[in-house]
């Protein structure tokens, strides 16, 4: 078996639990390779003891396994390296909350006998697609996301104002600071900050959610995966960033568009224990 981890390097403890995480697998005999998804894209002589270092898009080429060190950014950076290859993807949490990232830290040793054993579940979880058109129609970028992709302002002291349309219907002109287009998956991040719903991620929907609107509609909207819903910036403001997952953001000049789409490829998650999605939620809000 061989594994890749990827390490967010400006993080102590997700260095030191991936160093641990390769002493434990080569017991095990497995093979590891790493790269780093996070904090610094530098390679310094600990990071070079987990085992051969490899450009991050050359990780999932032979590997049958992802491990991510870190939170949930580092999860979802290597989701984006695996998802095309269909390799399933582990998350250590380092983090905070972590719904990706579920496996503690002290539950590491154990985790990684399962992964050895072959003792893990695969799931997969829809993708949204996303497309950037500019103010005559012409395609400027496309990319995707497992959590949002957020249509956002420049101008701190304006509001980014847009034309919703869902499944070819005009459905609302929204102003706000940012919209934020969810999968189920995604209903936890960004869109929870924003007062979002929480949704199971067996429910397949696209959720779109206003952030700090200044209107008397604030609600969130839910779409079904295949109605694609393109938001258009009006003329006449500042640019507006669009962006998947946190990444890389692109800028929209007034006039261009964002259409989001989902039930995209999937990211297939790894599972080794048998925490369903309520009692993850309950343990990481700590309900009662």
């Amino acid at each position: 078996m061989k594994v890749g981890l990827v390490v967010h390097a400006g993080r102590p403890a997700s260095r030191e639990a991936a160093l641990e995480a390769s002493r434990i697998l080569e017991q095990l005999d497995v093979e590891v390779v790493a790269t780093v998804g996070g904090g610094s894209d530098d390679i310094d002589a600990d990071l070079a003891h987990l085992g051969p270092l490899v450009a991050p898009d050359e990780l999932a080429a032979d590997i049958e396994l992802a491990i991510s060190f870190g939170g949930d950014g580092t999860f979802l950076r290597a989701a984006h390296l695996c998802r095309d290859a269909g390799v399933p993807v582990l998350g250590v949490n380092l983090g905070r909350l972590g719904f990706l990232a579920e496996v503690e830290s002290h539950d590491l040793g154990p985790a990684l006998r399962a992964v050895a054993a072959g003792q893990y579940r695969v799931e997969e979880r829809d993708t949204l697609t996303m497309h950037v058109h500019d103010a005559e129609g012409e395609p400027v970028a496309s990319s995707w996301a497992l959590n949002e992709v957020a249509v956002e302002k420049t101008a701190r002291q304006r509001l980014l104002l847009t034309d919703v349309h869902i499944d070819g219907t005009f459905f609302a002109r929204v102003g706000a600071d940012a919209l934020i287009l969810a999968t189920a998956t995604g209903s936890t991040a960004y869109a929870l900050s924003a007062g979002g719903p929480i949704v199971s991620p067996r429910v397949a929907a696209t959720l779109v959610v206003p952030v700090a609107p200044h209107s008397l509609f604030d609600r969130t909207v839910v779409a079904a995966p295949e109605e694609a819903v393109r938001v258009d910036l009006l003329e006449d403001q500042a640019p507006g960033l669009a962006s998947c997952d946190g990444r890389e953001p692109i800028e929209l000049p007034p006039g261009s568009s964002v259409t989001v789409i989902g039930a995209g490829a999937p990211v297939r998650l790894a599972r080794v224990g048998l925490t369903d999605f309520p009692t993850l939620v309950r343990r990481k809000f700590g309900l009662r």
